[in-house]
């Protein structure tokens, strides 16, 4: 899984039109705006398809640290197939960022971007030396357990 995370003055999206795989949403997500916010940028890939679970956990993880160090309190989960050329399937992507969700909504002030549509959005960087990082998530339980069966 690859990670861009910013933190950002704001983060405001809206939808322009799906692809075709993108997820059913109601009226509501077509757009949104959090203010004073880290924005995470998140590209699924193909190796975490191995273990979903750990690779969203894993990623959570990561996240949580960063939102500390920048002391951010909201965040905005951004689906973004442009950080990746090896890309999980959709249905995979999209179990793997509503788990994410689930599991960080319960601490911070949450909004997730729908996965799969063509989206305008506007961010203001607060260029502090934290607010751009990059994150590559790798399994490494499912690296280890292949080695282990040679």
């Amino acid at each position: 899984m690859r990670l861009l995370l910013i933190h950002a003055d704001y983060l405001e999206y809206e939808v322009k039109r799906e692809t075709g795989v993108a997820e059913k949403i109601d009226d509501e997500r077509r757009s949104g705006r959090m203010d004073d916010v880290l924005a995470v940028f998140i590209a699924v890939e193909k190796e975490d398809e191995g273990n979903l679970d750990r690779a969203a956990d894993d990623a959570v993880s990561e996240i949580r640290e960063v939102a500390e160090k920048v002391n951010a309190d909201r965040i905005v989960l951004y689906p973004y197939a442009h950080l990746s050329s090896s890309l999980a399937s959709p249905d995979s992507a999209i179990y793997t960022l509503k788990r994410m969700e689930d599991i960080l909504k319960s601490d911070f002030d949450l909004m997730r971007a729908p996965f799969g549509w063509y989206k305008a959005f506007t961010l203001r960087c607060k260029g502090h030396p934290l607010s751009e990082l990059s994150r590559t998530i790798r399994p490494e339980e499912i690296l280890t357990e292949a080695l282990e069966a040679e």
